[in-house]
């Protein structure tokens, strides 16, 4: 099982340029500490939570402080705002000067001031991705590309540069839904679950999904299949006690739940999406901190030990790579966090890990 770190510049108690470098500090620690990846995704209007809107400026900059760790974005928005063509060129840069450690993971949003502010209906967001992927794809192995789908039509064109990587960097999609799952298992494409705060028995449904669609379909015409599977940890923090690492992480642990509430009550009711009844039990629990630990992968607070079990389950239920998100709590937490991962549960679960 592989561990890996997604920080999405948490602003609190800092600034934005304050952070920024706090977060190339940290991933270059991460890096020396046996971390397999590191991602942020592409957020707007959401701070003091989400402070990366313009990712692929800020992964060079790391590229250059890092040796090994994998750089992969969490994820690219492949709607209308984003060209599936800029998203391969910027993929493909970042593959070249960190010498072929860059991966993508795309999305469609899920944050409707977001899809509102850019002019995107969010009935439409899957056709965008769906033909953005297709076009990505194109970009990234054909000697010209060509496409006319039904949102993306474009005429014979060469790109440059295409990546070091051969055939191309590993893709994959963050799902949130079963359908989802279904649909990347389908394509023939890695998925990174979040679970959404749904719990233990979703995501095992989510996995099972994935597997079956994946083992199930053709892939003959896809040029690389890859069937990870990863886990996004929406709030992450391990300390000597397990008291000492809920009182640190409590209010991030809170405020991003409450952040992912706002999201997904609006976004329930809207066409395309499925209301599930266990949103009525999150919000029974939005003030329960150890309740939230217990119940849904999305939160892993605690020791060396504790984390060290959670990661065992996961592998065991199908999860290949867990990441997770320490952010918010202080720079200097973060590291002593990094450093009791890497130090003590990265070598009891990883049985690639190499001493750095």
């Amino acid at each position: 099982m592989r561990v890996g770190l997604l920080q999405e510049g948490d602003l609190t108690g800092t600034t934005v340029a304050d952070r920024y470098h706090q977060l190339i500090d940290e991933v270059a620690l991460a890096d020396k500490l046996g971390f397999s990846t590191w991602g942020t995704s592409e957020q707007h209007f959401s701070p003091p939570s989400f402070s990366v809107a313009a990712p692929e400026v800020l992964y060079s900059a790391i590229a250059m402080r890092t040796e090994r760790i994998k750089l992969r974005t969490m994820a690219s928005v492949m709607l209308k705002w984003n060209h599936p063509i800029l998203v391969a060129e910027r993929l493909a840069t970042l593959d070249i000067v960190s010498k072929g450690r860059a991966e993508v993971c795309t999305a469609r949003s899920n944050n409707l001031t977001t899809i509102g502010a850019f002019g995107v209906d969010p009935s439409e967001t899957r056709a965008q991705w769906e033909d953005g992927m297709d076009v990505l794809m194109k970009a990234m192995i054909d000697d010209k590309l060509e496409h006319n789908g039904p949102v993306w039509t474009i005429p014979p064109v060469e790109i440059v540069p295409k990546p070091f990587t051969k055939p191309h960097p590993a893709v994959s999609v963050a799902a949130s839904s079963v359908q989802s799952h279904l649909n990347a298992g389908v394509r023939g494409i890695g998925s990174i679950t979040f679970d959404n705060y749904f719990g233990f028995d979703y995501l095992q449904e989510c996995l099972d999904g994935y597997r079956t669609a994946f083992d199930s379909a053709d892939h003959s015409a896809v040029v690389a299949p890859n069937d990870y599977r990863g886990l996004y940890v929406a709030t992450a923090y391990c300390a000597e006690t397990r008291e000492e690492a809920r009182r640190v992480a409590h209010d991030v642990a809170m405020e991003y739940f409450k952040f992912i509430l706002d999201l997904y009550i609006p976004l329930s009711k809207q066409p395309g999406y499925t209301y599930l009844e266990t949103l009525e039990q999150l919000i029974a629990h939005q003030d329960d901190l150890d309740w939230l630990c217990e119940y849904t992968p999305s939160v892993m607070i605690g020791t060396p030990h504790d984390f060290i079990d959670r990661i065992h389950r996961l592998e065991q239920m199908g999860v290949d790579e867990v990441l997770l998100r320490i952010d918010g709590v202080g720079h200097e937490n973060i590291k002593r966090s990094l450093e009791l991962i890497g130090h003590e549960v990265i070598p009891a679960v990883d049985p690639s890990y190499k001493t750095p």
